[in-house]
């Protein structure tokens, strides 16, 4: 013998099923769109921020090659005089006073003679000299308002020039070129030169002129900004050594008064150091990044956004931009609402529960009423049932309603 359902759970269960149905399919359709429109505003910003940098930085790195340019035509054409060490420190002072990018210009000869122009942290400028009368010691001086050396203010002995960086790497070039970062000779900061030689009659090197960058401008530059709520963008050389990154953290140490640089993948910042992890795990090593990618990938178990890019220019620069934001800056809105349908779901489900059961109740009192009526009467019992025909064509009338309305509703569905 078949088990029969019942009839109050044939009329509760299906429209309760079907209002839940609906209502969580149109929550999962909402979050899966939300999480598209994600992905695609996430892509336009990182692209964004990644062509920002790019673009400020082709102008910050060019204008150091622009001054050794000019600085060459002048000493082409006559107006500057590499032997007159007052008219080489008044224009340097000048082009740092119009140029405040630059934190240095330098010239060094191959006779082991250096005359510069730094630019300090706080925006004063210092003269450095080393020749013949200073015994090769480079002097540092406090210049005047016309450029000229008047009060010694530092000593630093046995200064060869064409030992330092800045000097050997366009001398093995042959060309304009920039330098490796290199640790400043007496200062803890770290720089970049764009080196440019001079030569004079039959191809002679006479000596190099250098402009420098220091990377606590790209630093500063990156620091402000504004990438989602947590996102992070970092500079990082192929060795994997950070150039400037977005946050407070210095791309490097001092140890004994030394700067030591640091690597992406040691930093503190738990996005720059998970990241810098990531993308040498992906592809061996940094140096086969050859293009614009943009990935994801986790952080316990929360999904990170990522682009990296190389860039490059036509004199040896060779570095990564990469910028990475955390999918949950995006989502806190779409998560919220995927929370509330939840709740609508079930609060969907408990109503239609509800009113299934009432219209249930409904629907089956007049049947249960007319099925004892028919049972009295075939245990005879007209009297208890007290039946008048009235009656029985009206609970009969109710009946067949109800019997069409069931049939109706199971065939609707």
């Amino acid at each position: 013998m078949s088990r029969q359902v019942p009839i109050r759970l044939v009329l509760v269960v299906p429209f309760a099923i079907q209002t839940f149905a609906a209502v969580g399919l149109t929550g999962w359709l909402s979050l899966r769109h939300g999480r598209i429109a994600v992905n695609d505003v996430a892509a336009q910003l990182r692209a964004e921020v990644t062509s920002r940098i790019q673009q400020h930085i082709y102008s910050y790195i060019e204008r150091p090659h622009q001054i050794n340019q000019l600085n060459l035509d002048a000493i082409r054409l006559g107006i500057l005089n590499v032997q007159d060490e007052a008219s080489l420190l008044s224009y340097f002072s000048k082009q740092l006073e119009t140029f405040n990018t630059i934190s240095y210009i330098q010239f060094g000869s191959e006779q082991k003679i250096f005359t510069g122009v730094e630019r300090l942290d706080d925006g004063n400028l210092q003269i450095r000299i080393s020749n013949k009368s200073s015994g090769y010691n480079l002097h540092s001086y406090t210049p005047s308002k016309f450029g000229e050396a008047t009060k010694l203010l530092k000593t630093t002995p046995n200064y060869d020039p064409r030992t330092r960086p800045w000097y050997v790497a366009p001398v093995r070039a042959g060309k304009p070129t920039w330098t490796k970062i290199y640790t400043y000779f007496d200062t803890p900061k770290l720089a970049i030169t764009a080196a440019q030689p001079v030569y004079g009659k039959n191809n002679k090197l006479i000596g190099i002129l250098g402009s420098d960058l220091t990377l606590s401008d790209i630093h500063q530059f990156l620091e402000k900004l504004k990438i989602g709520k947590s996102g992070q963008t970092f500079i990082v050389e192929r060795s994997g050594e950070l150039v400037a990154n977005s946050t407070p953290e210095a791309p490097f140490i001092v140890s004994k008064g030394v700067p030591q640089r640091i690597g992406a993948a040691n930093s503190k910042n738990v996005l720059i150091r998970s990241t810098a992890r990531y993308l040498t795990q992906r592809f061996g090593h940094l140096s086969k990044i050859d293009s614009s990618q943009q990935l994801d990938f986790t952080i316990d178990g929360q999904r990170q956004f990522l682009q990296v890019t190389p860039f490059s220019d036509r004199r040896g620069l060779d570095w990564l931009i990469v910028v990475a934001v955390p999918e949950a800056d995006f989502m806190e809105a779409i998560n919220a609402n995927t929370r509330y349908t939840i709740l609508l779901c079930f609060g969907a489900l408990v109503l239609a529960t509800a009113l299934g059961c009432v219209t249930s109740r409904w629907i089956v009192m007049p049947i249960h009423r007319l099925s004892k009526a028919a049972e009295a009467l075939s245990r005879g019992e007209w009297d208890s049932m007290a039946v008048d025909p009235r009656l029985m064509a009206s609970r009969t009338y109710a009946l067949t309603k109800s019997i069409i309305y069931v049939l109706s509703a199971i065939a609707s569905l």
